[in-house]
């Protein structure tokens, strides 16, 4: 446990250890003054300026009848020098004194302390500056704050890094409380969008300049460009004056800043060194809306401060400020109200306990707030308009629809480049007012912001990754064999020069030409040209880091998946059979025997006859068509007979019987016809291209069936796996080879990938495959993330595996 908790721990028991026991109550009498707390760092600039602002404001409020109805408003300011035990010892001190609210404090790290102390005295805390986002925790009821959440702000950030289509950031923070919990809001933004903190760099507070170098140098190590400098305005100062000097406020670079930064560049006109170490950084900073009370409030100031013209809004006024002087304005509201409603305000004593427990300490005699609980529920009803826009709070007592701008140092002062609300995004003009509803971040943007002047005083986005120039490139392995150009094509060239070309060249390229920065690789040949490689070994080459990653004709397997990381797949790889084509014997001339076995021929024919023999019965008495001589009678019965086939007779039938008989045959002559066309038609067209191919089940059946694999594939052991023994296969180093082994009978059957054998089938006719049996995919190969890779290799490997797997798609067959 840290000391913060300890220090909590003590102070709490020692308020609240008879608090569930009610004690006496003190005097209760209608006020005729009020005494509100004030918690500010008059070390500092801000808090002095806060002081004077919260002065102003109560001499506004007591000018103002009608705001306490006589009660006059008195301010107890305390210093807490920006420490967090000074803070908390001056917030007992503003206890004892029995104030009812206190304005502050100043800082995060006093807030945690102050905010305990708060709730267990039931007295409401209103800070103007702190932004810690765990100071919205449930176990903070009594802390309010007019500053934005630090997570809000941390959303404006990611959504800005999204829009610009940037994957990683380095983050670089004060390395305490306020820096700490700052970062790690971010990275609970930046994830859902797919954006890497790559590292988080803390900065101890009072570091010197030549420790600060130290630190920055380490960057270099990392490819990404983009960082996001969360920390006090006093140490941003040494942060980018020895980062000017180191070069990294130049081409490239981006500098993002949180609002404790921004909110005092409009203010360093004077300060040469500083300036010129900030141009081109962008920042985010809350949104102040010009209205008239702020404009008579700046009136004002500049009374009270002797200063010259303001010149805008927020010029050389920090925000911090104008929330101070609407803190109290919210507290003197909420007074009003409580006393409208009880009319009185009372505090109570604590039953006395033990001196083992800290009876005889001054934390024992502090009174608890009787009305700090309808004082508080007042602050969280409260919504008016004060000189920083309007106040409202949320249940956890953070402002209600914050707006961010999005700022770009140019010259000797800040322009507005755009705007940020959670249901709007980044937007390049001010949007309308937030919506009641409740808004869901999304980490979406379809809106930009005006072009940014960059460091070095480009317009054109950053990539946001440079390589270090002492960083070789990345080894790149490809596979070495005859043939399959079409995929990998390796042409040795004169003067020692090596092309390479093929899809799966082409793929990489176009893959990487999508990339936000450049990746420098060389291209490594693995093999002899000769004999084809192994595809296992040349995986196993890349995890043990002989080579960077390897691109190629490289099926993606559950065995090499244990040891590399391979991207998504560019193109359908699984298991085909490939064998002879074998098309159903038959002979054309005699085809239209074939749909009828030669005992339904008997039949028909006998039926022909039966048939021809019974209308003859039936019509020669009474038909003379049917009479004659016998040998016309047969000619006439048998032209009857055949013609009826096709329903083109032409001799009347006479007889009932005789045409009841010829109904009945000429329904039997349409089914027998229909039959036989169906099926002289199947004879003629489907039989004739019905592939009699093997699939894998039947050859692995057959142990007299050789089958025939790729040199150096994997479909070796794949085909020994579901119980093919050794001498069964046979390797064949091309395609060439596939057709003679295939002709004169050596093997069966090829098993081999898709690709392949499309690319055979696409120049043999004589041959055809089988239906998949084994889904897959080519991918490109990488190291495994497990590995403990150089750190200037991590990165870029890393995001190369990442892009690729939705790059290379596109490109794919």
């Amino acid at each position: 446990m840290d000391r913060s908790f300890f220090i909590f721990t003590i102070i709490t028991c020692c308020i609240i250890y008879s608090h569930g026991e009610k004690g006496a109550y003190g005097q209760q009498v209608r006020s005729g003054a009020v005494t509100i707390g004030a918690l500010v760092a008059l070390n500092s600039k801000m808090g002095r300026e806060a002081k004077l602002a919260m002065e102003l404001a109560v001499q506004k409020v007591n000018l103002d009848s009608t705001v306490l109805n006589g009660t006059e408003l008195r301010l107890r300011v305390m210093d807490e020098n920006c420490d967090a035990l000074q803070g908390a010892a001056a917030a007992i001190s503003l206890f004892e004194n029995e104030v009812v609210a206190i304005a502050g404090p100043q800082t995060s790290a006093a807030s945690h302390f102050v905010a305990y102390m708060g709730a267990a005295a039931q007295v409401p805390i209103v800070s103007f500056s702190a932004t810690d986002p765990n100071l919205s925790e449930n176990q903070y009821d009594y802390f309010l704050r007019l500053a934005n959440n630090d997570r809000v702000q941390m959303m404006a950030i990611a959504s800005v890094v999204s829009l610009y289509g940037w994957r990683e950031v380095v983050a670089l923070y004060t390395n305490d409380d306020y820096g700490r919990s700052g970062i790690e809001a971010l990275n609970e933004v930046l994830i859902p969008m797919g954006v890497k903190i790559l590292k988080r760099l803390g900065f101890s507070p009072g570091l010197g300049k030549t420790d600060i170098g130290n630190l920055l140098a380490e960057l270099y190590e990392f490819g990404s460009k983009i960082y996001i400098v969360h920390m006090e305005a006093s140490m941003s100062r040494a942060l980018f004056t020895e980062a000017f000097n180191l070069g990294m406020i130049s081409t490239g670079f981006v500098w993002i800043v949180t609002e404790a930064t921004s909110n005092v560049l409009d203010m360093i006109y004077l300060d040469d060194e500083y300036l010129q170490s900030v141009q081109g950084i962008l920042g985010t900073r809350s949104f102040i809306p010009d209205s008239l009370e702020l404009q008579a409030f700046l009136n004002e100031w500049k009374k009270l401060k002797g200063t010259e013209e303001l010149g805008g809004v927020r010029a050389h006024l920090s925000m911090y400020t104008l929330y101070a002087y609407d803190s109290i304005w919210t507290i003197a509201n909420a007074v009003r109200n409580l006393l409208d409603y009880n009319g009185t305000i009372s505090f109570v004593s604590q039953k006395p306990f033990p001196d083992a427990a800290g009876g005889r300490t001054d934390l024992s005699k502090l009174k608890l707030f009787k009305e700090g609980a309808n004082l508080l529920q007042e602050i969280l009803q409260t919504n008016f308009t004060g000189i920083a826009g309007k106040v409202q709070f949320n249940r956890s007592g953070d402002v209600l629809h914050p707006t961010f701008e999005i700022v770009n140092m140019v010259g000797k002062g800040l322009r507005v480049v755009g705007y940020w609300t959670e249901n709007s995004g980044c937007t390049l003009s001010l949007p309308a007012a937030a919506s009641k509803s409740k808004s869901v971040f999304k980490g979406e943007n379809v809106q930009k912001l005006q072009d940014v002047i960059w460091p070095g005083g480009l317009a054109r986005v950053p990539q946001g990754w440079i390589f270090p120039t002492n960083t070789r490139p990345l080894l790149v392995a490809v596979p070495y064999k005859q043939g399959y150009e079409e995929f990998v094509g390796i042409k040795q060239l004169a003067d020692n020069v090596t092309s390479f070309d093929g899809f799966c060249i082409d793929v990489f390229k176009a893959a990487l030409s999508q990339l936000p920065y450049h990746v420098p690789y060389s291209f490594i040949p693995f093999g002899n040209g000769i004999v084809t490689p192994s595809y296992d070994e040349l995986v196993r080459s890349v995890a043990s880091k002989e080579f960077d990653a390897a691109v190629g004709d490289i099926e993606i397997t559950k065995s090499r998946s244990d040891i590399v990381d391979f991207t998504q797949p560019y193109t359908a790889s699984g298991l085909t059979v490939l064998a002879s084509r074998k098309d159903a014997s038959s002979n054309i001339a005699w085809a239209f025997l074939q749909p009828f076995t030669p005992a339904m021929w008997l039949t028909t024919f006998f039926f022909v006859l039966v048939n021809g023999l019974v209308m003859w019965i039936l019509e020669h008495k009474k038909n003379p068509e049917f009479r004659g001589e016998p040998k016309k009678q047969i000619a006439t019965i048998l032209w009857f007979i055949f013609s009826s086939l096709f329903f083109v007779q032409r001799e009347d039938v006479k007889s009932t019987l005789g045409k009841a008989a010829l109904l009945v045959w000429l329904f039997f002559v349409l089914i027998i016809k229909s039959s036989y066309t169906a099926s002289l038609g199947s004879i003629l067209t489907v039989q004739q291209s019905v592939s009699q191919t093997p699939g894998i089940q039947s050859i692995i059946n057959q142990p007299e069936v050789r089958i025939g694999y790729q040199t150096g594939s994997f479909v070796k052991n794949y085909l020994m796996q579901l119980g093919v023994t050794e001498d069964r296969l046979v390797n064949l180093s091309s395609l060439t080879n596939y057709a003679v082994a295939l002709n004169n009978k050596s093997v069966g059957a090829i098993v081999d990938e898709l690709p392949y054998v499309q690319l055979f089938l696409s120049s043999e006719c004589n041959f055809t495959a089988a239906q998949e049996f084994a889904k897959g995919g080519w991918g490109f190969v990488r190291t495994s993330s497990s590995s403990h890779e150089p750190k200037h290799f991590a990165a870029p490997l890393y995001t190369l595996t990442l892009t690729l797997s939705w790059k290379v798609e596109a490109y794919s067959f």
